[in-house]
């Protein structure tokens, strides 16, 4: 009798090339956040003929999904994004973006793929779960804000969902490999201004004002020292000053500056203490020299922080699907992008790792650039994973 997991492989090879389709259909058709009408119109339209009730707009162009067994169980949930970014596309594949100016370049044309072959194969499997499984199509990821919404519309409840779970692309891993971490996975990734006030005066009479240039370069240099002398050497975080405006004419001392970049941590009492530290260089400094500045913090993702027992669940998934253990890259530290997927995990415990994509002998690119071309045999590995991950929670079959 074949056991439930080469039946996952078996079901899953079937169904591979018409989730290739579905996948060379969305990257022709991308969509920027929470403009993603046509997507969503496709998402549904697969899941209805696959039997199920689909819940539309959720937090916005958001699809939502359930798979109800009819018996009692834990309620679960594995999520897809599913919007682009503004990136010219520059593969020259067959599939290329039909819309100029927009392309899948992070990936989220191979999660929802994936994401909709798991429900395909959920749907084939049903009677050997208990319990719920939800299936979350998210908007908006690229835009600091897609997985609030969903959450705020209620994708976490009814029933309330006790682990959820989540995958990223990642072309430096080659496919058939996949790279995951207990405990915090990415960084927080928040965007600050400065904004510097000095006194205006002809360049010719600078003692009649206050250059705010000056006091900016000191601020910046004084804010150099703070993760040195401020965050614990074993703790990771990065401040950069990216942007700086000011000053209108070579002749006139300017009255303001303003500064922009990112703060990106991993802890929580880090990120308040350098937000601290920056308040206080930049007023003081500002002060000293004879102006005056404020520093305001625009909020960005949490970091992703993997539940250690759904960790442990999803890498035994993962050695029942891939070739070899030692495709499971267990990631010695958190990287310092971030995913908006963390908001579902202030929530409920939850999963998110990282599947190889790289390709075996084309260029793949990278995250974010106009050449991305991912390995698609790294969704029949996405899609096996979810659903082991699934049935070692909510099967009552093996």
């Amino acid at each position: 009798m074949m056991d439930m997991r080469e039946k996952v492989k078996k079901l899953t090879e079937e169904n591979m090339p018409e989730v290739v389709q579905w996948r060379r259909h969305l990257h022709r058709c991308p969509e920027l956040s929470f403009e993603e009408f046509d997507t969503a119109d496709f998402i549904a339209e697969k899941l209805t003929a696959m039997g199920y009730e689909v819940k539309r707009n959720v937090g916005g162009t958001g699809v939502t999904a359930a798979l109800e067994s009819g018996k009692p169980g834990p309620a679960i949930a594995f999520r897809a994004d599913m919007d682009a970014l503004p990136i010219l596309e520059e593969t020259g594949l067959p599939f290329e973006s039909e819309r100029a100016g927009i392309m899948h370049a992070c990936g989220h044309d191979g999660h929802m793929a994936i994401l909709l072959g798991t429900a395909q194969l959920a749907a084939q499997l049903k009677d050997a779960y208990c319990g719920t499984i939800k299936f979350i199509f998210q908007p908006g990821e690229e835009a600091n804000g897609g997985a609030k919404c969903v959450i705020h519309d209620g994708a976490l409840k009814n029933p309330p969902v006790e682990g959820i779970f989540g995958l990223h692309m990642i072309p430096e891993l080659p496919a058939g490999t996949i790279g995951i971490k207990a405990g915090y996975l990415s960084a927080t990734d928040d965007e600050f201004v400065i904004r510097v006030r000095g006194k205006g005066a002809h360049s010719s009479e600078p003692e009649s004002g206050v250059n705010a240039i000056v006091i900016a370069s000191h601020i910046i240099t004084a804010m150099d020292s703070i993760l040195s002398h401020n965050v614990n050497p074993f703790d990771v975080a990065a401040l950069s000053i990216c942007q700086i405006s000011g000053g209108d004419a070579i002749n006139v001392i300017p009255d303001s500056v303003e500064m922009k970049g990112m703060l990106r941590c991993i802890e929580k009492a880090d990120k308040e203490r350098i937000r601290e530290r920056m308040n206080q260089i930049a007023q003081h400094t500002a002060l000293a020299l004879g102006g005056d500045c404020e520093v305001e913090f625009i909020p960005g993702f949490p970091s992703v922080n993997n539940d250690p027992a759904l960790t442990k669940i999803t890498i035994e998934a993962a050695k029942a699907v891939l070739d070899s253990e030692d495709d499971i890259y267990i990631i010695e530290r958190p990287h310092m992008g971030s995913e908006d997927f963390a908001y579902y995990q202030e929530e409920v415990p939850g999963v998110m790792f990282m599947l190889g994509c790289g390709q075996e002998e084309t260029v793949t690119g990278t995250l974010h650039s106009a050449n991305l071309n991912i390995n698609e045999k790294s969704l029949s590995y996405g899609i096996r994973i979810f659903v082991m991950t699934a049935l070692a929670l909510c099967g009552g079959e093996r």
